[in-house]
């Protein structure tokens, strides 16, 4: 009988619910290849509810009880001590030499907040200050992921109050960005845009609107769209307004409402609304 082929590029699979905490053993050998062949397995596992569940609670063989699910639907990030001991083991390697390591290490970070009780864990952990390092990253790639990762978690309130912190260093990149880097861009946008509905008061204490406006120039539909959206959410406050007519964006938002982007339009519509509306007290 002919031996089963073994993929070079993933690690072998236990059978059952070893799989998870048997490759979490196998990432502590700190080698670079089984690391990516570990790494590359778990984001196949991943897309498994079950594996999932085993990642983010530690391996625990219980199913998740009613609360926990709604605290995690819910946004919670109440720290559980369960949850730290395999995606803790993840700090490392978001500092290894390698950066295939550290893409694919967000790589799976980012799958695993498609999930509402992998971004509850998430933000339960000690992982976001080694990702918001990873925003100056070398490589490209790992930058695109810390991005999505980003994103995921920003999708939910308790993510986007969490992210508000990093918002002066978003808007920081922002000013850096440069023509080929689109996508990390419109990602960037997006994460701003989740934070500053929730609070624009850190956005408009870096510039926001100014760096905004300059970005509204730019030829890209998807890029003029995000920041459009970002503007709207800075335009509510009272400083937000005067900053919008102080920086003379008004204009460039008038031409936009001819832009041929549809939504481009309208979220410029939106921002002009919201800047002519001044209520007294």
């Amino acid at each position: 009988m002919a031996a089963a082929v073994q993929d070079p590029n993933r690690a072998a699979v236990a059978f059952g619910r070893q799989a998870v905490p048997q490759l979490f053993e196998q990432l502590q050998q700190r080698d670079a290849s089984c690391s990516l062949r570990v790494l590359t397995s778990l984001c196949d596992l991943v897309h498994e509810p079950e594996r999932l569940y085993q990642i983010v609670t530690g391996g625990n063989r219980a199913e998740p009880d009613t609360q926990s699910t709604n605290r995690a639907a819910e946004g919670s990030s109440t720290a559980d001590p369960s949850r730290e001991s395999f995606i803790a083991q993840l700090q490392d390697l978001l500092k290894d030499e390698d950066p295939s390591v550290r893409t694919k290490t967000c790589e799976l970070l980012h799958l695993l907040t498609s999930h509402s009780i992998g971004r509850s864990a998430l933000l339960s952990s000690s992982l976001l200050p080694p990702l918001s390092v990873l925003l100056d990253d070398s490589s490209s790639s790992c930058r695109r992921n810390v991005h999505l990762v980003l994103n995921g978690l920003a999708q939910m309130p308790a993510g986007a109050q969490a992210l508000l912190i990093l918002v002066p260093k978003l808007m920081l990149k922002l000013r850096q960005m440069e023509e080929e880097q689109e996508e990390e861009e419109v990602l960037l946008l997006s994460t701003l845009s989740s934070c500053s509905r929730l609070d624009p008061l850190p956005a408009l204490a870096s510039d926001g609107v100014p760096v905004l406006g300059h970005t509204l120039s730019h030829c890209s539909p998807n890029i003029c769209r995000e920041a459009t959206e970002v503007l709207m959410a800075l335009s509510v406050p009272e400083d937000g307004k005067r900053q919008v007519c102080e920086e003379q964006v008004l204009p460039v938002l008038m031409d936009l409402l001819q832009n041929g982007d549809l939504q481009v339009q309208t979220n410029a519509a939106g921002v002009i609304m919201n800047t002519v509306i001044i209520t007294t007290g």
